[in-house]
């Protein structure tokens, strides 16, 4: 399926899941399970945490599918996003049980449209990644990875708060400079 026919396809699941039909909500789950699972296991690391979250994020969907707006953009982007909340904020949740373990790695993200774009993608990132500032690239990924907030990632780091945000900053402008 081409991605703008599984876009306008998911855009009309969502506008009949707002309207409480649960065969949409079936067909929108098919359509989309494999893409949030991949966003959140990148962003979990384990398979049995990322299928609990999932499940909490198609609920989340569900509740929320009449806050779609298909004037707004993709719905893969709104999909994403409420996958990629969950997953940070069940992080927060273990991360207050115990601790979540840092790793420099960039997780594989799940693209059901085109995994040869998908690889060549993550190979691209990758590369960027490695060419930043070692600080810069770890608070990088502890943000966007990990959920860490800019308070959290001070206090692992052990930098003051205005540091983290900066290096936050620099990072993703060096990462969009060297797109262009």
């Amino acid at each position: 399926m081409a991605a703008t026919e599984q876009c306008r396809q998911l855009a009309q699941l969502l506008a009949a899941c707002a309207e409480g039909d649960r065969a949409a909500f079936r067909r929108f789950y098919d359509l989309s399970a494999r893409y949030v699972y991949g966003v959140i296991l990148a962003i979990m690391r384990d398979h049995d945490l990322a299928k609990e979250v999932a499940q909490e994020a198609f609920v989340r969907m569900w509740k929320r599918a009449h806050q779609y707006r298909p004037e707004s953009g993709n719905p893969l982007s709104w999909i994403g996003t409420i996958a990629r909340n969950c997953a940070i904020d069940r992080l927060r949740s273990e991360r207050t049980r115990g601790f979540v373990e840092f790793t420099d790695d960039v997780p594989e993200l799940s693209d059901p449209v085109d995994p040869a774009s998908h690889t060549l993608d993550s190979l691209v990132i990758r590369r960027l990644l490695a060419d930043l500032r070692p600080d810069h690239r770890k608070a990088l990924m502890l943000c966007y990875f990990q959920g860490y907030t800019y308070i959290e990632l001070a206090s692992v780091m052990d930098i003051p708060v205005g540091t983290a945000k900066s290096w936050v900053r620099r990072g993703l402008a060096a990462l969009r400079e060297a797109m262009e």
